[in-house]
């Protein structure tokens, strides 16, 4: 019994150092690629015009502009594994040897309402360029997470949830679509992506961990990409976009004030890949007005080391956790609206 307490009191002295891992999710990101319109064709401008519909009468000098908006809902699955692998004395003497092995995360109810707004401007037949701004709706969602912990001879595996809030995502891309006939189109732009949130209300089953556990998580990442779309104009488009340059950079900062200070720092450095397809199937309107269905789907990845800092009470650890690895997946659906002048 005094082991199975002793096992208590450190997971409640130590809980930062276990939830920090549990923050590590990128957000979703936006799946919803932009209409550009190009069709890729060496037919005269003019016949361009004409043969997309709700264009005609509608153009500037030879730009044509699309602003758009978006509406859609994305669901969201994410799996991530952090080897924590850590041996240490947290007593005097050599009667208590603590082993902390790898934690597994589950996100539950993290799904969001998503808007776009947008711009793409067909400056010829063969050319689109676009860009556009895209966020989530807040709302809570649910973290949970299992730690295998050992002490001498006695192992556990702690279970414990938090409530996720304050959520904050922000989506930002701009690139150009290239025809190469037959409706075929190279694309290439870059994403930027801002996250953050806070988790709290630690728990394990029905009982209220430390409640002064408090955790702030913020994360940027961006993506060059390259990719593909075919148009059949008027009628539907589909594109994939890949981008084997993932970027991220942010930081974990957890903290409680009782039963002792400890204070946590935890950078995000980790490289990976992110990978996107999208469908849309335009709806007939009269101009200038423009009206689709749209899905998409995305996997990312990211895998790497990361600095750790971490101090409470008597026990203090800095250094570097390798092989951290964060698989997300995203299905996400709506409708999009736009004008055509």
């Amino acid at each position: 019994m005094n082991r199975f307490l002793l096992v208590a009191g450190l997971i409640i002295l130590l809980i930062p150092g276990y939830l920090f891992g549990q923050g590590l999710n990128p957000g979703s990101f936006i799946t919803g690629m932009p209409s550009p319109q190009t069709i890729g064709q060496t037919t005269p401008i003019e016949g361009f015009f004409s043969g997309l519909q709700g264009l005609t009468g509608f153009k500037v000098g030879k730009v044509l502009l699309n602003p758009f908006v978006q509406l859609g809902y994305q669901w969201n699955g994410v799996n991530l594994d952090v080897p924590i692998n850590t041996e240490f004395d947290p007593l005097p003497g050599n009667d208590a040897h603590l082993v902390l092995g790898t934690q597994n995360v589950v996100l539950k109810d993290y799904n969001f309402w998503m808007g776009t707004v947008g711009l793409n401007a067909i400056i010829s037949p063969a050319i689109t360029v676009f860009g556009s701004a895209s966020g989530f709706l807040p709302r809570q969602f649910t973290e949970t997470g299992v730690l295998p912990i050992a002490l001498n001879d006695l192992g556990v595996q702690f279970e414990s949830t938090m409530t996720g809030s304050n959520f904050e995502c922000w989506t930002m891309q701009c690139g150009a679509s290239v025809g190469i006939g037959g409706g075929y189109s190279v694309l290439a732009g870059s994403l930027w992506q801002y996250t953050t949130m806070v988790y709290g209300d630690a728990r394990s089953g029905s009982r209220q961990l430390n409640p002064t556990i408090r955790q702030d998580f913020l994360l940027k990442n961006w993506a060059p990409y390259i990719g593909f779309q075919f148009l059949e104009t008027g009628y539907y488009r589909a594109a994939a976009i890949y981008s084997p340059i993932l970027t991220s950079s942010g930081a974990i900062s957890s903290r409680t004030t009782t039963p002792v200070q400890s204070d946590l720092t935890y950078n995000l450095n980790q490289p990976g890949y992110l990978l996107s397809v999208t469908g849309e199937y335009y709806l007939p309107l009269p101009p200038p007005a423009t009206f689709s269905l749209w899905f998409s789907g995305a996997m990312s990845s990211i895998k790497g080391s990361s600095d750790v800092s971490f101090v409470a009470g008597p026990v203090s650890r800095s250094g570097v956790k390798s092989d951290l690895v964060l698989n997300q997946y995203s299905l996400s659906g709506g409708i999009s609206a736009g004008l055509i002048f």
